[in-house]
């Protein structure tokens, strides 16, 4: 009994200095951070509007952080190489990314992924970026119903491109062809980037974006939008009607967030989103984010993990209906 009794001892004392151990070496990383360059990974393609965006911020947040921050772009499997990487790599807050919502919840949801939701540890969200419909300014489509008339009368024979298949401008386009009643045919690319370069080239008929990624095309007189995917007619654009006020209750956007991979410590997280939080209040991202047609809006780590799970729920119950 007593050599049982002093086993016990012994094994309670090493787990004790084990946890001390650990304690005392997250504390010393803490402490320490940021010692080197902090990789910053993109899952798109360099200037699509995630990575315009996240430009922008990050080019804020540098400032006021005292190592590098790099941003990496990593596209490809629309997002999924990209978020792959960041959320398998070391949870040591030298590895963070940003993602796009519902793109993030809904590749995982659809085929075999090496990450989940799951594995993601939010800092907070910074862009909440309304989706349209776009055409080209020449197009024969002046108005929303004359693109549903043509759509009604010619089934499947309309070509709208996306950012992927499953993607969220995929899911959009999808959802506002359910509500209107109208069999479209959606054509996949790699990117915003990709799929905007197919309707500029004639290619495709018209896009399901993000204002971002179309905003400066509609000033420049290139593009043209029949409708946003908003509650509200957007302030920029308050001559463009939104689905809603059409008949059509289909609400889309994608909400752009910064994570890192999920065990990271909780003092550097505090750190990252001090850093970013502040970079997103000041006047100068505001004001580029302005120009670049970027919608701010934060979330809290704990807002935006409610609302990743909020966008799971949606992809569940609407994407069956969808056939995507």
């Amino acid at each position: 009994m007593r050599k049982a009794f002093k086993l016990f001892g012994v094994l309670f004392t090493a787990a004790a200095l084990f946890t001390a151990c650990g304690k005392e070496k997250e504390t010393e990383l803490t402490t320490k951070y940021p010692s080197k360059a902090v990789n910053v990974i993109v899952a798109y393609k360099a200037g699509g509007g995630t990575d315009v965006g996240a430009r922008i911020l990050v080019s804020e947040a540098q400032k006021s952080f005292s190592q590098p921050f790099v941003i990496v772009n990593k596209p490809g499997a629309d997002g999924e190489i990209g978020y792959t990487e960041l959320l398998k790599a070391k949870p040591d807050g030298y590895t963070i990314g940003f993602i796009n919502l519902p793109t993030f919840v809904s590749i995982p949801l659809e085929r075999k992924t090496k990450f989940k939701k799951e594995d993601a540890a939010a800092i907070m969200n910074h862009v909440f970026d309304p989706g349209v419909l776009a055409v080209k300014a020449d197009s024969k489509w002046q108005t929303l119903e004359d693109f549903i008339e043509d759509a009604k009368a010619n089934p499947d024979k309309l070509t709208v491109s996306n950012n992927g298949t499953g993607a969220s401008n995929h899911i959009g386009a999808a959802h506002f062809a359910y509500e209107a009643g109208v069999k479209i045919t959606h054509v996949p690319f790699g990117g915003s980037t990709d799929m905007i370069a197919a309707l500029r080239g004639n290619h495709v008929d018209a896009t399901v974006a993000k204002i971002s990624e179309v905003g400066n095309l509609v000033k420049n007189n290139e593009l043209r939008i029949l409708a946003t995917f908003t509650e509200k007619r957007l302030e920029n654009f308050s001559e463009v009607p939104t689905l809603k006020e059409k008949g059509y209750n289909v609400l889309f956007g994608s909400a752009r967030a910064i994570v890192a991979p999920k065990g990271t410590p909780d003092e550097i997280i505090n750190i990252l989103h001090t850093t970013f939080k502040t970079a997103l209040e000041a006047p100068e991202n505001v004001e580029k984010s302005n120009n670049s047609n970027l919608p701010l809006q934060y979330m809290s780590p704990e807002e935006l993990t409610n609302y990743i799970n909020e966008q799971e729920i949606y992809i569940k119950e609407i994407v069956p209906k969808l056939g995507i």
